[in-house]
């Protein structure tokens, strides 16, 4: 496994490559199962692998959030080699935003704009950025990224339509623990008790969609009891794809089973014992 810290060392991969596909998984680190999955789907696809650890400074509006963030280098490379990882890139802030960089422009929509967008604001416009420059520096064939994310996977397939067209991309569905619960860099910050209790999340996106044809009440029930188990609710809904909008109370209700409808899913965010955790089931 090589390990490039600047974007010319990446110049290699389609010198020494030419006939074979780049496969690119960006992360910020602290590795988990989820992660190492990106990596073994592109490897049942043949490729030659590349997956970034870079702490995107432009996605946290609160400095203190970055501080915080797990940094385990050390950790991670060693995870990644393990799997059998053929290149890891591992930039500076300063080899991310050179000055001779513009930002790019991508129209989103109302995509950053809701959910995600509304509670963090900015934060989609610093994964447009780095996603962006990490593209022109490893020039992928292909590109994976986790479901778990569900509408940061939204935003980066406006980024490829519109700006990196011959791009593939491909979701892989989220890695979950045994209790349910999303696998997650931010887990291991939760109390004894709050690993108990967080799995609650995912069971209420089951319940949500098991009573989907009383769709609104159903979405009023889950909040109550997520909140009486100590979650702070921000958002639990009921959203079409690909724009996420709302979906209407009496829409399930309305459509016979096993007809045309479009792909829905249930997005939450909420924090438990101060670690904020999203998850989605697509359905």
């Amino acid at each position: 496994m090589k390990v490039f810290t600047l974007a010319s060392e990446l110049k290699s991969i389609q010198q020494e490559n030419p006939t074979q596909k780049i496969a690119f998984i960006p992360t910020m680190g602290a590795l988990h199962q989820g992660h190492l999955s990106l990596v073994r789907a592109s490897q049942q696809e043949d490729c030659l692998t590349v997956v970034s650890i870079f702490v995107n400074p432009l996605q946290f509006k609160n400095p203190l959030d970055l501080d915080k963030y797990p940094r385990t280098l050390d950790a991670d490379l060693q995870e990644l080699a393990n799997v059998g990882t053929d290149i890891v890139f591992t930039p500076t802030v300063e080899e991310m935003y050179p000055p001779q960089v513009e930002n790019v422009v991508v129209d989103l929509g109302s995509l950053d704009e809701k959910f995600e967008g509304a509670f963090r604001p900015g934060h989609f416009h610093g994964v447009v950025q780095v996603v962006y420059r990490l593209f022109k520096y490893v020039q992928p064939q292909v590109v994976y990224f986790g479901e778990k994310d569900l509408q940061q996977c939204l935003v980066i397939e406006q980024l490829i339509q519109q700006v990196f067209p011959t791009i593939q991309m491909r979701r892989i569905a989220t890695m979950r623990e045994s209790s349910g619960l999303a696998m997650s860099s931010r887990n291991v910050r939760l109390s004894d008790e709050g690993r108990k209790t967080a799995p609650a999340l995912y069971q209420s996106l089951l319940q949500i969609i098991e009573n989907r044809k009383s769709l609104c009440s159903a979405v009023a029930t889950e909040t109550e009891r997520l909140t009486q188990l100590g979650f702070d609710v921000e958002y639990l809904s009921c959203v079409s794809l690909p724009y996420l909008d709302d979906v209407p109370c009496d829409f399930f209700a309305s459509i016979i089973d096993d007809s045309p409808r479009p792909k829905c899913a249930v997005l939450v965010a909420a924090s438990l014992d101060g670690v904020r955790l999203i998850d989605n089931q697509v359905f």
